[in-house]
């Protein structure tokens, strides 16, 4: 008899499936209900406006409204100018992005053995640049790279040469990016190092793996989902870096640094929605078709 009623007792406190489901059901109510506001604004925002301007990509003006399928985008596609564009900015990402991936994660991997304060203290010192105004950074890099700036004074006296205006105006666009976003990269990638377990390296180097080894093996692999997260930011970053080339050259720079972003303003100020969204579009393409390649990539020798 004490057993059967501990056993009735026991099961009138254990949750029915019924009970179980409306437990489910609240947790799931309240999570869409905590996502709602940013779905919201995620539709508002991103959605919404991506199809207006897919819209537009496929009517002939904003009057008519005549659908002419791919007639917008083929006439893009011919236009000197935005192959211009898009050969500068293949240039500038395919370029800026890795020397600065590079150099963050090498930074990153230097600091790993520093002291705790001296660490703190460093990358203080390199997130500045993200805090700094543009109006400020703007006035920096006038200074070091107009024809009576800093740069002229020190290696080229005799002869100044306006570094915006020239041959190598792509690599002065390239500095500004890496000296404004390293710092942020160095903080994910120091993220990133931490959470790789210690017994990896111990391990490897009781198989007799070098550092070298350790690196390509150990740190590399797990290292792969900040990888893939710091190119995806770095890929997003280098499309803001439009405001300060903005700044420093107006509308129509010198051809090696006239990038999308000028092309799609030039496009705005002219009303030309069509040629605009046609030119969003092959943008979305072609950093979609990026981030899905090395999202695989990444996946493939994560599993390996």
């Amino acid at each position: 008899m004490g057993t059967d009623r501990g056993n009735m007792i026991l099961n009138s406190m254990t949750p029915t499936s019924k009970q179980r489901r409306r437990r489910a059901f609240r947790n799931e109510s309240a999570l869409y209900l905590l996502l709602l506001p940013s779905l919201i604004g995620l539709g508002v925002f991103y959605i919404v406006p991506f199809g207006i301007s897919m819209y537009y990509a496929v009517i002939d003006n904003a009057v008519s409204r005549q659908f002419v399928g791919i007639d917008n985008l083929i006439i893009t596609w011919n236009n000197q100018a935005f192959r211009l564009a898009v050969r500068n900015t293949i240039v500038f990402m395919g370029s800026s992005i890795p020397i600065n991936m590079l150099l963050a994660l090498m930074l990153a991997l230097a600091l790993k053995p520093v002291r705790p304060s001296v660490k703190r203290v460093l990358l203080i010192f390199f997130l500045l640049p993200l805090v700094i105004p543009s109006g400020s950074i703007i006035h920096f890099w006038e200074a070091v790279v107009r024809t009576n700036g800093m740069f002229n004074r020190l290696f080229f006296p005799d002869a100044p040469v306006d570094w915006l205006n020239s041959n190598y105006a792509m690599v002065f666009i390239v500095l500004i990016f890496i000296w404004k976003n390293i710092g942020f990269n160095i903080i994910l990638f120091q993220a990133g190092l931490d959470f790789i377990p210690k017994d990896y390296y111990e391990f490897a180097a009781i198989e007799g793996a070098g550092r070298f080894k350790q690196f390509r093996i150990v740190t590399l692999t797990y290292l792969g989902p900040t990888i893939l997260l710091v190119f995806i930011l770095s890929v997003v970053n280098s499309f803001k870096v439009f405001r300060e080339i903005y700044l420093l050259t107006g509308t129509h720079p010198h051809r090696p640094i006239y990038l999308l972003q000028h092309f799609l303003n030039n496009q705005f100020a002219a009303l030309n929605y069509q040629r605009m969204a046609s030119a969003s579009f092959f943008i979305f393409g072609f950093v979609f078709i990026l981030v899905l390649g090395l999202y695989k990539l990444q996946q493939r020798q994560t599993y390996l």
